[in-house]
């Protein structure tokens, strides 16, 4: 895979996602403070910026997104394994719409997995350098 090759397709990837993510991060939270949109609204904001630096390569802004994601959990009661597990919501959500999306297509099917293991890694050393 070229470095070109892999910036399309991380582009695609940011640009379908983003909504995807959102609605995920939205139901979650929704669940999660029982519909306070005053907890809700600022959590999925913020959880959303996080996942844009993840998806798009941005480690060291992940992790500074990530920080500010903890100040705000921590400001709600809300613990680390919460926004760990919304993490798995999100990470399993996208590699579902990228096996469904692509299903006739092997090769870019593997590439789009790829970046989804490549995010998975970026997804946790930002949790590892922003709980530092």
């Amino acid at each position: 895979m070229r470095l070109d090759d892999t910036n399309d397709i991380r582009q695609d990837i940011l640009d379908w996602s983003d909504p995807l993510v959102g609605d995920r991060l939205s139901e979650a939270y929704d669940i999660c403070f029982g519909g306070n949109m005053e907890l809700c609204r600022p959590m999925t904001r913020q959880h959303s910026r996080v996942w844009r630096m993840i998806i798009g390569g941005d480690k060291r802004r992940a992790a500074d997104a990530r920080r500010d994601l903890l100040r705000l959990a921590r400001a709600c009661r809300l613990s680390v394994e919460a926004l760990d597990s919304i993490d798995r919501l999100v990470l399993d959500e996208l590699v579902d719409v990228i096996a469904a999306r692509f299903q006739g297509s092997p090769a870019n099917t593997r590439l789009y997995n790829r970046l989804m293991v490549e995010a998975s890694a970026t997804l946790v050393e930002t949790r590892l350098t922003a709980a530092a």
